[in-house]
């Protein structure tokens, strides 16, 4: 795997705001801090970004996060109004947000000293130097020695670490590890988690980019053919039915449905290894006891 395509799932998974659903406008359309990392400084110096950026590669590349937030959100286009986190009186605090498959609400807030702290001061300045004190965690790198997130040069680790450990170091830093699960991604319908939509973007884009590009490509694009394309494969094992439908004792069903379990995560793990934990759509892999 080529050091862009790690990059091209990095910026997937930073290209919103860390704390984006507690922006207001002035700072929910803006980025993460995937700029400032070490490993993105050779985009940096050549003034490399999906979203401004002209270019094949670039422009292909943005169509990750159009690709993800209208599979995510279909009907966003019609819904102009954005709903901020807030909290004036009881009946105004926080978010509400409905469960994707049973419809019912529960409410996102934050808990009280967070809250105040949010609602009280500049949002945006709180909320940028949150994500600052999140880049400044200390990560272990190859040579076993002490570095900041944002000083990390392996690109493969740090971006396994970004998307397996950024959403419980957010939620430890606000002292809400829960809560902020369940942060969503677009106010207008505030749903679905801003965690699952940078995955599917990371994903998106590193199948858009392509295993193989490299910085020159990314620049100017060189190649005779079209850019990488996105596909989606259905991975089944068979005759389930038959394998259960054997089974005599309680404990024949359990051992025969635990190694069908196994069996599914060592094929996912493989498959994580090469191209990143995002790109197993379903069954999600984050937090998965076996990966």
């Amino acid at each position: 795997m080529s050091k862009v395509f790690w990059q091209a799932k990095i910026w997937g998974l930073l290209h919103d705001p860390i704390f984006k659903a507690l922006h207001d406008n002035s700072g929910r359309g803006k980025n993460s801090l995937w700029q400032e990392l070490a490993v993105m400084q050779d985009w940096v110096a050549n003034g490399l970004n999906p979203e401004k950026s002209g270019g094949k590669a670039m422009t292909q590349m943005k169509l990750a996060d159009l690709i993800t937030s209208a599979s995510d959100r279909g009907a966003i286009g019609s819904l102009s109004v954005s709903m901020d986190y807030a909290g004036t009186d009881d009946r105004n605090f926080g978010l509400n947000i409905s469960h994707l498959l049973s419809g019912a609400k529960t409410e996102f807030r934050l808990k009280d000293r967070q809250h105040q702290q949010l609602i009280s001061g500049s949002r945006r300045q709180v909320l940028s130097d949150l994500e600052t004190a999140l880049f400044n965690l200390q990560l272990r790198d190859k040579d076993g020695e002490l570095r900041s997130i944002s000083e990390i040069e392996d690109e493969q680790k740090l971006f396994w670490w970004l998307w397996r450990c950024l959403p419980k170091a957010a939620g430890d830093l606000m002292g809400d590890d829960q809560n902020l699960l369940l942060m969503p991604a677009e106010t207008r319908i505030p749903d679905g988690s801003i965690w699952n939509h940078t995955s599917l973007t990371a994903a998106m884009a590193g199948a858009l980019t392509g295993v193989d590009l490299t910085l020159d490509e990314l620049k100017q694009w060189t190649r005779n053919q079209e850019p990488s394309h996105a596909y989606l494969a259905t991975f089944s094992f068979t005759p389930i039915q038959e394998l259960i439908k054997a089974s005599r004792k309680m404990r024949d069903f359990w051992a025969g449905s635990w190694l069908l379990h196994y069996l599914s995560a060592k094929v996912s793990w493989e498959l994580a290894l090469k191209y990143g934990p995002d790109s197993l759509v379903y069954p999600s892999l984050f937090q998965q006891p076996l990966i």
